[in-house]
């Protein structure tokens, strides 16, 4: 009887443990993305539109021609404006929100962690105001030994980022870059 009253309170007591633990880890689970995304205005939308290269995206996001299929142009659009913007995807070759970011100080103190402002800025700048600005790119980060931080790692009316926050690229540690001479290496590996 004493034993299944200790039984009881023991199995008690991990429920509550594990009820806690669930439900904690659950509230802080939300990413970042999760966090700051919002309906885009049809202004927005307009605007960032054009900045996708549907063929590039398609290219670079394997998982969405799971998806998607093959040559789902509306479709992977729509996929950027709803999630990938929010989840830095990179819409284009040539644009990096978070190089974009990282690189512009004047911006960072503007906008802080808000990623339209950021895609609105350069879909809106003329190309002289393009030329007069780092290259927004993860390569030319590289290349320029800058560290690259999330957009979310940045704090309106601050240039530098957030306590703690890490660099998603280093010149020493850069994962979503990919050389030229790596597809050379790893086609003579294959032979």
């Amino acid at each position: 009887m004493k034993m299944l009253k200790v039984s009881k309170i023991l199995s008690l007591a991990l429920a509550t443990v594990v009820a806690i633990s669930f439900f904690s880890v659950n509230s802080f689970a939300a990413t970042r993305a999760e966090t700051h995304k919002r309906a885009l205005t049809a202004e927005e939308i307009a605007t960032i539109t054009p900045l996708v290269d549907w063929q590039y995206y398609q290219k670079v996001n394997p998982d969405l021609v799971k998806a998607f299929g093959r040559d789902n142009s509306a479709a992977l659009v729509n996929h950027f404006l709803e999630w990938g913007i929010w989840e830095e995807r990179q819409p284009r070759a040539d644009f990096n929100v978070d190089a974009y970011a990282s690189r512009n100080l004047d911006l960072r103190s503007a906008f802080g962690d808000d990623i339209i402002a950021y895609y609105m800025h350069y879909a809106q700048s003329t190309n002289a105001d393009r030329y007069y600005r780092p290259t927004p790119t993860l390569e030319d980060s590289y290349y320029k030994n800058t560290n690259v931080y999330s957009v979310y790692d940045f704090v309106k009316g601050q240039t530098a980022p957030r306590a703690g926050a890490l660099p998603i690229q280093t010149y020493n540690y850069h994962p979503k870059l990919h050389f030229a001479w790596e597809d050379e290496q790893e086609q003579e590996n294959n032979k």
